[in-house]
């Protein structure tokens, strides 16, 4: 059993090995193809959650993240 201080992803990915290695176990037909496939799921999933915590990471607490500020050219209200 995993603690739970693995993070989701990385339980993700022995949850795909673990469907890999059992699936080999067995001669090819439908189950094999089944747990191939659930496999590729967790792997999915793994994905997808690293890319949203990767999107949370906030910045140093020295740090201030980049910011551009757009200049919009004004109509001169003089000429006319």
């Amino acid at each position: 059993m995993m603690s739970d201080s693995v993070p989701p992803a990385a339980r993700y990915r022995r949850f795909a090995w673990q469907c890999l290695e059992v699936a080999y176990t067995f001669p090819s037909g439908d189950n094999r193809a089944v747990l191939l496939q659930m496999a590729q799921v967790w792997q999915r999933l793994a994905d997808q959650h690293e890319d949203s915590t990767f999107l949370l990471i906030q910045p140093d607490a020295g740090q201030r993240p980049v910011m551009q500020q757009q200049h919009q050219i004004q109509p001169d209200d003089d000429k006319e």
